[in-house]
């Protein structure tokens, strides 16, 4: 029988930012939400807040609006100079079209009136994060970028291959291979196949493709490319 994943068990990849002046509130919301989160960073007015930003990785900022020294609408508009696209949700007791207006143009995800449903909170996160992946995979796949283990990119648009931030340089022949076990990558090709698809009937050495997926696999990782017995070859996708 199947079992259920815990409730909100995406959130344990992401790290939250809680920004909030009151010692109360704030012990109360880290409490709860270190429970789902990767990591619960804290500040306690728009300053700290900034400082987290530069020095850390937050990836949703969950803010009060009214703070001391710089309040939460200050916190922010600073921050979408450098960063448009991070998940802002504003928490406040205030709902006057005046503060409202103030968040309009700020990007925000969401304006929750306190006192907050942590439920409400943990929904919004989880819903932000899975599209944000959706739409990281349906970029990469308009882009036909995959992915592999060790760190290694391949970018059959652009035609390169990075481990990381680093160029693999592969021959025409080493990147061809590696295109058609991409393209066909739920499927196990035999040398049969490789052959008849890399060189088109031309006459080869009986070790050629052997020879190629050993220089290819030297370059992008051994268990980049899984040899199946009495079968052939097939990649290893991450």
């Amino acid at each position: 029988m199947e079992t259920s994943k815990p409730l909100y068990e995406e959130l344990k990849n992401y790290s939250i930012l809680i920004v909030e002046d009151e010692k109360a509130a704030l012990a109360s919301l880290v409490n709860v939400l270190k429970r789902y989160f990767k990591n619960v960073i804290t500040a306690t007015n728009g300053y700290e807040a900034s400082d987290c930003i530069l020095s850390k990785k937050i990836d949703i900022i969950l803010t009060d609006m009214r703070m001391p020294y710089q309040d939460g609408v200050d916190f922010v508009k600073q921050i979408r100079e450098l960063d448009f696209n991070t998940p802002v949700i504003f928490m406040s007791a205030h709902s006057d079209s005046e503060t409202l207006l103030r968040v309009i143009p700020l990007n925000i995800t969401e304006y929750l009136i306190k006192p907050i449903q942590i439920e409400k909170v943990l929904e919004l996160c989880q819903k932000m994060f899975r599209e944000k992946s959706e739409n990281l995979n349906k970029q990469r796949a308009e882009r036909n970028i995959h992915y592999l283990p060790n760190g290694i990119h391949v970018d059959l648009g652009d035609k390169t291959v990075y481990q990381n931030d680093m160029m693999i340089l592969l021959t025409k022949k080493e990147f061809e291979l590696l295109t058609l076990l991409l393209k066909n990558k739920h499927s196990v090709l035999s040398k049969t196949q490789i052959e008849y698809s890399l060189w088109n009937g031309e006459l080869i050495s009986e070790r050629s493709v052997k020879t190629l997926m050993k220089k290819l696999r030297e370059k992008i990782g051994e268990d980049s490319i899984v040899t199946v017995k009495n079968l052939g070859y097939k990649i290893s996708t991450d």
